[in-house]
């Protein structure tokens, strides 16, 4: 009897740690197609001009800020050093505008935080090309594949 309860407790052990090890060896790509399932979808610009997936250590942040360029984002979140971490931004621009996102997920999945920011290019709004916003920036903006 005493067999038995200790072959259960064994099996479930390894049913648990090989869920996790697969849950943390999935790649950016493969994390990104399951977020259509996530609470808190999140949706590349379409056209983008910038596209970046990646899991990386919240350490290693500045990385992320070199491969986004002059997309650099004005803050990145500090309190992840040491945590494996999905990132992903989209930034999309124009002669109008220039329009960025990213959001950051723990390994398990859960919505961490995120970023959105829409710019109206000057020269856009001098020479009166730049019409406004067809809608408030809002939560949505996450999920929306094209910036409004």
């Amino acid at each position: 009897m005493k067999i038995k309860y200790f072959l259960i407790m064994i099996l479930a052990f390894t049913c648990l740690n090989i869920t996790f090890v697969q849950a943390k060896d999935n790649s950016a790509d493969e994390f990104y197609n399951s977020l259509s399932k996530n609470e808190h979808p999140y949706k590349e610009y379409k056209n983008a001009t910038l596209n970046i997936r990646e899991k990386v250590n919240g350490s290693n942040l500045d990385e992320i800020q070199k491969k986004l360029g002059k997309y650099a984002l004005d803050s990145l979140p500090t309190d992840y050093k040491g945590t494996e971490l999905y990132f992903f931004a989209s930034v999309y621009e124009d002669a109008q505008v220039l329009v960025e996102k990213a959001i950051f997920y723990d390994m398990k999945g859960n919505f961490l935080g995120g970023s959105f920011s829409r710019l109206a290019k000057k020269e856009a709004v001098l020479k009166g090309e730049f019409k406004g916003w067809s809608e408030q920036a809002g939560t949505e903006e996450f999920s929306n594949e094209n910036p409004r």
